[in-house]
């Protein structure tokens, strides 16, 4: 059924993200379209249009969003106690994957976004990258961590954490609320594996 609504300038473009992102989350990127989600909420194509020059354009937000949510989460992890925090990012990644899986895969698919089309998107990924990377590159100045190249050492962790997030939503690895210690183990054995011969 279509919304009735009469829009302040900047609404209607608020009003259609959050509209297409239900639609994300219930259906899949592919539900998604432009006049569609106009004639949900009441309004000519070429009005939404205005917004979002397409549909693209409109995903590629969702996606911003998702990213910027996620770095978000990440920055509220404590950073105190190098082991605790380097698990409970990974932690936090895996939950947002696990609570937002058609986001997740909008984000990091690759196959409805390509890399570099959207330099806005990237950037925001590459937020949420930071926190990863510096969170070991604390580690690593605490002498937690040995100190391998810092590319290294976060593209094992992402690699680590994105796969474990991906086999879990897609249903190859139980979820956090039916094995809760999973994710934990499967971080702790990088860790055991990268620990300083100092500690």
């Amino acid at each position: 059924m279509a919304r009735t609504a009469s829009y302040h300038h900047g609404d209607l473009r608020q009003e259609a993200s959050l509209l297409a992102l239900e639609t994300l989350r219930e259906q899949g990127d592919t539900a998604i379209s432009l006049r569609a989600l106009a004639k949900q909420l009441g309004v000519s194509a070429p009005a939404l249009y205005r917004h979002f020059s397409d549909r693209e354009s409109l995903l590629a937000e969702l996606a911003v969003s998702g990213f910027e949510e996620l770095r978000e989460r990440l920055l509220a992890v404590d950073q105190q106690v190098p082991r605790r925090a380097l698990i409970d990012i990974g932690l936090v990644y895996v939950a947002f994957a696990q609570d937002e899986p058609k986001l997740y895969r909008l984000m990091f698919g690759g196959r409805v976004l390509p890399k570099e089309a959207h330099p806005h998107l990237d950037n925001a990924g590459h937020g949420a990258f930071h926190v990863l990377q510096d969170t070991i590159d604390r580690a690593q100045q605490a002498g937690y961590l040995k100190p391998m190249p810092l590319a290294l050492m976060t593209a094992a962790a992402w690699s680590l954490v994105h796969g474990l997030a991906q086999l879990t939503i897609d249903g190859h690895l139980p979820a956090a609320n039916a094995e809760p210690m999973l994710a934990e183990g499967v971080l702790s054995l990088l860790l055991d594996g990268s620990r300083s011969d100092l500690t």
